[in-house]
């Protein structure tokens, strides 16, 4: 349509109107013409909806008219959806009617004109779609989706064709039947589309001809049955949606049936009574298949006389064996027997063999006792001193006791004492005795301890201790004790009142110096007081006590009471301060929850739904009785809920769940959570939409706080129906069974109801809660929880999620019965949940057993039926869910498929659909009138490979002139074919067995390797290299030697670059380390044993080493341990007396290139006793030049550090004097350091 806007402004001057549409400037084509202007938009869009402004303006001033558009769309369907949907028979069916337009269209669905009607089965969806549940026979047919808006009305129309695999209506029967009979298997079935029949024996296809058919309604007929068709047969129902066998046995019975009699046979007996016999067999034919035997007897007998037999003898038994003759070394024994059992009679044979029989017996050797050989030598004596023994020995063999004689009597052995004189007894050290007092109590002495060798004493000749019987060791290093002195006293402090007297303090410190070593502290107090500002104050109110509380406002779950006082203990006076804080206090009371439960709740919620993460939602609730006490109200909010989750959770009401069942109304004898758990227990959640979303929820209550409100953690995760801001959400009231399936265990279901927009949408709800078993059991085996006038609503602003809910709970309506799915437990009583899958197996497949229910599932590549129990085949070839690519057929199996290879024209597939092999059209048809040849694929007719038809000849063809071998290979024409021998590549040769092996370029000097490069043979080739510390520069060319010295890194000092290496080089006084790069000082003085002589000392420096003097000045003497020279003067010597206590030399030696004001030595002063004096001062005194050298101190020592950087080798001496001081500052001690410093000319 067309949109026209008019605006009028009048003024002076004449104002100017301009045009806004959603704060962007219309062009100036719509300009104002004497006050008026008009907007004009031609076939309006939805874009053109939004606010317009016409503003009129002047030099006077501007003023604006607003007016807002409103686009409306007529219903425009959503994406291009086929007209025909096919769906399988029994599962789920979605018709598609997605809609926009402006407002938003209202869809209604019919059938022929006949509005459907939406039930549990057949919904609407929120997007228009119409969704049937587990669809029957009745819901295929058309349908008509009609879409209404203000703007207009639009329709589409569908066809729903249902699919049900086959179901076989008439089975065959097992058959039996005798031979000759004629068999009919009947096998019927039905499905969408109508399935085929087709008929197979033992897996196998079944031979047609005029005996063996199909009848025209799928029946299997046979006539004249024979044996050999007993077998099973399989009826295959197949249609699009799969396919289902039945397996039938046919028996054919063959009855028995007796042959001619056979020739009598001779008699029995050549003399005497005897029989013949005659006989006939049952195999014409045979009895097969459960056939009937032959009727009547198979054998004929009848008597037979001859003359009397002769009788043989025969031997009676033998008797019993006589006596042996002898007991040992070989008897005899005898035994008889006579030939009278019977005796011979009409000429009968005599009895055979002996009628005495002669056996050896006790033909073992008597015994033979053994006898002693003579004494053999003494043995070695066991101790060359000090008594020992040695033994010698006799053997029982002159001769061996054997057979059993007995063994030679008395002992095999003799022994005597031997060398008895002393061993030798070494020396061995007695443990060490107590160390001796140290010489010194601090500072560094010494000790001893000695030991004796008397643990043995040496005896006999033997050795005595080794090492030395006295040790030496050095004590009480510590330094001496300092005492501690006090510092001066500090200023007086600010004082503690401005009236009234108050008090200041001052302090001193022990740290002048403070006490070390174990020295005493000072003595005497730290701090002093005295008093101050002694003038009256002003007096502050102050506080009197409390009154009494006042009378709590609630007698349970929390209320409140107060209490005063006043500011009279004392009343300010002379300007003092009033009482500070409040007259009134007031605090809470009665926090005890009421019966029933708490009356507030207060948690949090935290996790994720439909993949989106919230922080921490809180959750606040309170908890009133209904106006009429017969149901409880929860009113609750959640804040901090995600603009995206507001909508979709609005239906999650069972959130709050833990709130409403602790502290639902109790009817009659039934109990809620706060009275069973004492509102400490753990429910874990799973609500399970018909769209298919999950969501699990975990429920922690952790009891009630101080106030008295019951306290919950709730996680939540999973998925929920997502919806639309503004659509409806209505919940309907609903009920949910808690059944006591434990101790401390309740499991608790339900089934609802939500409507979005009008539309209801089914979702179940699974809860089990775990409590302390001590709190005992519900009264009853099932409570119902009653759930009524559920509301919620989302404020998007505030991104809050309120609930209200009125609960109440009750025994259930069979209290004491367990519901289906459960069993009694008598020990509790409980409801334990019923395992159907052990008890029946109710599955054709897999059972899976759920709390109070089951479910069945089934292998890949089958689904479950209609019945939920059975499992059927998935024809996935016929569905197009293989994945068979182009080039393959699909080949339908049970419970799978297969992947076979499509076979061109000439080809046939192998049996295992993996390959084709060709056709041998040559043997099967013989299609040349001349020579067949097959080809693969084909044939051809005509000569053999490698001839070529001439005229009526077959001439051989020169395939070499066809260039048919490869470059490196070399033709050879033969008759009907030809030869393609490899040559061999370069750098190979042909062996005499005809393979190629490698020439070895670089022992037969063939190679191109010249000056120092050497030749490394390859497969094939060969390579010249260059020796280590060598470059190549290519094949025939000198090898280059590397200068590893241009690398900055590879010596400390100095590089010399060698041929094919290098070598580093340090300056003189040094020597390389084990790493071959860097360089360290040679310490001359302890390698090469250096001695200066008397009054000297070797200075070892960095490169080099010096002899320098060290004399000790008159009346000092060199301190053999230290070093030192320390005063020893001679009586009355005043100016011996006055001279430093010690002399010290001190040696240095540095690298070249240290930094500025970097600490190089530390001096220290000791007293004649070995201890660092408290109060030294140390000065540098008498400079022989200016040195790069200053002095401080430091802790009572003088640290010696760097003026300026150490940049030239240098030696410098220079003399510093330690002087330490009494308390009264006179000096009780001086040492002289003479300090040499060797700067190197190198950084090392």
């Amino acid at each position: 349509e067309q949109l026209r806007l008019s605006c009028k402004a009048t003024g002076i001057p004449l104002p100017k109107l301009t045009w806004t549409f959603n704060n962007n400037i219309i062009p100036a084509h719509f300009d104002s013409v004497n006050g008026h202007s008009e907007l004009v938009i031609e076939r309006v869009s939805k874009e053109d909806s939004g606010t317009y402004v016409c503003t009129a303006e002047n030099s006077v001033g501007f003023v604006k008219a607003i007016g807002f558009v409103y686009v409306k769309e007529p219903p425009v369907f959503k994406g291009d959806y086929p007209s025909n949907w096919i769906e399988p028979l029994g599962g789920n069916a979605i018709l598609n009617c997605e809609v926009k337009g402006d407002p938003t269209p209202t869809i209604q669905w019919n059938r022929k004109g006949v509005d459907i009607e939406i039930s549990h089965r057949i919904r609407q969806l929120g997007n228009g779609s119409l969704a049937i549940y587990g669809t029957v026979n009745e819901d295929a047919g058309d349908y008509t989706c009609v879409a209404t808006n203000e703007a207009g009305v639009v329709e589409r129309s569908m066809s729903l064709t249902l699919r049900s695999p086959p179901i076989i209506t008439l089975e065959p029967v097992e058959t039996v039947i005798n031979a000759g009979g004629k068999i009919i298997l009947n096998c019927q079935a039905t499905g969408e589309p109508q399935p085929t029949i087709t008929w197979s024996r033992q897996g196998h296809s079944i031979s047609w001809d005029d005996r063996v058919n199909v009848l025209s309604n799928n029946s299997l007929y046979i006539a004249d049955a024979q044996k050999e068709d007993t077998s099973e047969f399989e009826c295959v129902a197949r249609n699009l949606m799969g396919s289902v066998l039945v397996r039938v046995p046919v028996i054919v019975q063959v009855h028995g049936g007796f042959s001619q009699w056979s020739a009598w046979r001779a008699c029995s007996v050549t003399c005497g009574k005897g029989i013949q016999k005659r006989s006939r067999l049952c195999n014409q034919p045979l009895p097969a298949n459960g056939g009937k035997p032959c009727q009547g007897s198979d054998l004929e007998m009848r008597n037979c006389q001859n003359k009397p037999c002769p009788v043989d003898g025969s031997w009676s038994e033998w008797s019993l064996w006589e006596e042996c003759t002898r007991s040992c070394g070989r008897g005899n024994q005898t035994r008889t027997r006579t030939c009278n059992n019977p005796s011979v009679q009409h000429g009968g044979r005599p009895c055979e063999g002996n009628a005495v029989e002669i056996i050896m017996c006790n033909i073992r050797p008597c015994p033979v006792h053994g006898a002693w050989s003579a004494w053999q030598p003494w043995g070695t004596c066991s101790e060359s001193c000090g008594k020992g023994t040695q033994t010698r020995a006799r053997l029982c063999n002159n001769p061996p006791p054997a057979f059993g004689g007995s063994y030679c009597d008395g002992a095999e052995t003799q022994m005597q004492v031997c060398n008895e004189r002393n061993c030798p007894i070494h020396g061995k050290w007695a443990t060490w005795a107590s160390w001796s007092a140290c010489s010194v109590s601090c500072g560094g002495g010494a000790r001893q301890r000695t030991r004796g060798c008397s643990d043995p004493v040496p005896q006999y000749g033997g050795r005595k201790c080794e090492g030395s019987d006295v040790q030496s060791d050095f004590c009480n290093s510590d330094p001496c004790p300092t005492h501690g002195n006090w510092s001066p006293w500090s200023g007086w402090g600010t004082c503690s009142r401005t009236c009234n007297g108050g008090q200041m303090r001052r302090y001193r410190t022990c740290d002048n110096p403070p006490p070390s070593n174990g020295g005493r502290a000072c003595g005497g107090p730290d701090s002093q007081i005295q008093r101050c500002n002694t003038d009256m104050c002003p007096v502050d109110g102050s506080w009197g006590s409390w009154h009494s509380w006042s009378q709590c406002s609630a007698s349970c779950g929390g209320g409140e009471k107060t209490r005063k006082r006043l500011c009279d203990h004392p009343v300010p006076v002379k300007g003092g301060r009033p009482c500070p804080g409040d007259t009134t206090q007031v605090t809470r009371c009665n926090v005890q929850a009421c019966p029933g439960g708490p009356q507030r709740a207060r948690g949090s919620v935290i996790g994720n739904i439909n993949d989106v993460e919230f922080g921490i939602a809180f959750l606040n609730a309170t908890i009133t009785d209904s106006p009429n006490s017969d149901t409880r109200i929860i009113r609750a909010k959640i804040t901090n809920v995600p603009r995206s989750l507001g909508s979709a959770m609005r239906k999650i009401v069972s959130i709050l769940n833990p709130i409403y069942w602790t502290t639902a109304k109790e009817i009659g004898e039934a109990v809620n959570g706060f009275t069973l758990t004492n509102a400490v227990f753990k429910r874990e959640t799973q609500v399970e939409f018909a769209t298919g979303e999950i969501l699990q929820m975990s429920h922690i209550a952790r009891g009630l706080d101080s106030d008295g409100s019951l306290l919950l953690d709730i996680v939540v995760s999973g998925y929920v129906l997502q919806l639309q801001s503004p659509a409806e959400v209505t919940v309907k009231d609903y009920t949910e069974d808690y059944i006591q399936t434990g101790p401390g265990q309740l499991y608790a279901y339900s089934t609802r109801l939500f409507t979005i927009d009008g539309i209801s949408i089914p979702y179940t709800w699974n809860h089990t809660v775990f409590y302390d078993q001590a709190q005992g059991r519900m009264p009853f085996l099932v409570e119902t929880l009653h759930a009524s006038s559920v509301e919620s609503d989302y404020n998007q602003i505030e991104e809050t999620l309120g609930f209200k809910i009125h609960a109440s709970i009750s025994k259930g309506d069979r209290s004491n019965q367990c519901p289906s799915g459960f069993t009694l437990d008598s020990v509790g009583p409980f409801c334990a949940d019923e395992d159907e899958c052990a008890a029946g197996n109710p599955c054709s497949h897999s059972c899976h057993n759920a709390m109070g229910t089951y479910y069945c599932s089934c292998p890949k590549g089958l689904t479950i039926a209609a019945d939920g129990r059975t499992c059927q085949d998935i024809d996935e070839c016929a569905l197009g869910r293989h994945t068979c690519h182009a080039g393959q057929d699909c080949d339908n199996t049970i419970g799978s498929y297969r992947c076979v290879v499509r076979c061109g024209s000439g080809f046939r597939r192998t049996s295992d659909g993996l390959s084709c092999q060709d056709i041998n059209e040559c043997q099967e048809s013989s299609p040349c009138h001349q020579r067949c040849f097959n080809a693969i694929g084909s044939f051809h007719c005509g000569c053999e490979p490698g001839y070529q038809l001439k005229g009526r000849k077959c001439m051989d063809v020169n395939e070499c002139r066809q260039n048919v071998c490869r470059p490196d290979q070399h033709c050879k024409n033969t008759r009907g074919g030809y030869k393609c021998i490899d040559l061999c590549p370069n750098g190979m040769t042909k062996a005499e067995n005809g393979t190629c092996i490698d020439i070895d370029e670089c022992k037969d000097g063939t190679h191109q390797c010249r000056y120092n490069q050497i030749c490394e043979n390859t497969r094939g080739s060969y390579r010249c290299v260059c020796p280590r510390g060598y470059r190549s520069q290519g094949v025939g060319r000198p090898c280059m030697d590397i200068d590893e010295c241009e690398n900055t890194d590879a010596c400390q000092h100095e590089c010399k670059n060698t041929f094919g290496s290098y070598q580093c080089i340090c300056p003189p006084g040094y020597q390389l380390t084990h790493n071959g790069k860097t360089c360290q000082d040679i310490d001359e003085c302890l390698e090469q044993n250096v001695h200066c002589g008397p009054n000297r000392m070797c200075f070892n420096m960095r490169g080099s080493y010096q002899c320098i003097d060290t004399p000790c000045p008159p009346n000092y003497q060199r301190d053999p341990v230290s070093g030192f020279c320390l005063k020893n003067c001679p009586p009355n010597d005043l100016e011996c007396a006055l001279s430093p206590y010690a002399l010290e030399y001190k040696l240095v030696s540095l690298p070249f290139g240290i930094a500025t004001n970097q600490d190089l030595i530390r001096l220290v002063a000791y007293t004649q006793d070995g201890v660092m004096h408290p109060r030294t001062t140390f000065l540098m005194v008498d400079e022989e030049q200016t040195v790069p050298f200053a002095l401080r101190d430091e802790n009572l020592k003088g640290v010696v550090y760097t003026t300026r950087p150490l940049r030239e080798a240098e030696t410098y001496r220079m003399r510093v004097r330690a002087s330490s001081y009494s308390a009264n500052g006179t000096i009780e001690y001086q040492t002289t350091f003479i300090v040499y410093i060797a700067v190197s000319a190198y950084p090392y």
